[in-house]
């Protein structure tokens, strides 16, 4: 399994920030920070962008497997 781009990172309070490890830091969405969000939040909005992240990854290999076809 391969590692994946973003991770949660709790604040000092109650709140979560989700965070791009390849950069190291903190993730944009349409240009705004992902930060200041409830637990659930931020565990909903990590998994859909490591999901997101790792179609991108594997979209242009399925593209060059349908030119040779």
């Amino acid at each position: 399994m391969q590692n994946q781009r973003y991770a949660l990172q709790k604040n000092l309070n109650i709140y979560w920030t989700v965070v791009d490890t390849v950069s190291d830091r903190k993730a944009l969405v349409d240009g705004f920070v992902m930060d200041m969000l409830t637990a659930d939040e931020a565990e909903e909005l990590v998994n859909m962008l490591n999901r997101a992240d790792s179609h991108a990854m594997l979209a242009p290999a399925q593209s060059e497997h349908r030119r040779r076809q």
